[in-house]
């Protein structure tokens, strides 16, 4: 074989990859699904530092990548959270109340690429991070501080964290997805020169109600 007829066929090879490679680019693309919507959720607080606060109604919003591998997808979503306790010091009424965000991030899992019908599961895995403040009656929190020299801290973090859960879904038309679940989330405490070597990681049991459109 000469040096022209080798020139042609390594240019040849080098075609039909490319080809096969934009044809299985095109299908992945092809089978990807996308989803958004929102709902409303209720964090119930667990742990030492907020086991007396009480849970309040609030929102969330998503979007995500569906059918990654079959079943296997990604989520991007927040939710605001707030949880409140009343208390009377001297008399005076107050309203302590911790509020944030969850900016998550998980990996999903949903069975209908596996059992067909309008019911399906989704499982969840993944992290957020997590700013959030302690206000009382409004006001964030001063940390009382024995140095007079030093700066006025307050009551307030970023954060990150871990989740995990699951929902049933409910799926009435193909673009409408109805999804009821339940998240369990552990916020890491990472400032104990700040709060005090006792100051324990915060967790939270998270419901939710929520409307999704799929597109594909």
């Amino acid at each position: 074989m000469n040096s022209f007829s080798i020139v042609l066929t390594g240019q040849s090879q080098s075609v039909t990859k490319e080809r096969w490679m934009n044809l299985m680019l095109a299908f992945s693309i092809f089978a990807l699904g996308f989803e958004a919507g929102g709902g409303v959720t209720w964090e119930q607080p667990f742990g030492k530092d907020i086991e007396d606060f009480s849970g309040t109604l609030s929102w969330c919003a998503e979007a995500g990548i569906r059918d990654i591998l079959p079943g296997i997808g990604f989520d991007l979503g927040m939710r605001r959270f707030g949880v409140e306790r009343e208390i009377e010091v001297d008399s005076v009424a107050h309203l302590m109340r911790w509020e944030g965000y969850f900016y998550d991030g998980s990996a999903v899992f949903e069975s209908w690429p596996y059992l067909k019908g309008p019911l399906g599961v989704r499982f969840r895995a993944g992290g957020f991070y997590s700013p959030w403040r302690m206000l009382d009656n409004g006001q964030v929190v001063v940390i009382p501080s024995t140095d007079t020299l030093s700066d006025t801290l307050y009551m307030e973090e970023k954060d990150f964290g871990v989740l995990l859960g699951g929902s049933l879904m409910f799926r009435p038309l193909p673009f409408l997805i109805l999804d009821l679940g339940i998240n369990h989330r552990q916020i890491f405490s990472l400032d104990a020169s700040k709060y005090g070597d006792e100051d324990e990681d915060e967790r939270f049991m998270e419901a939710y109600l929520g409307a999704r459109f799929r597109f594909r």
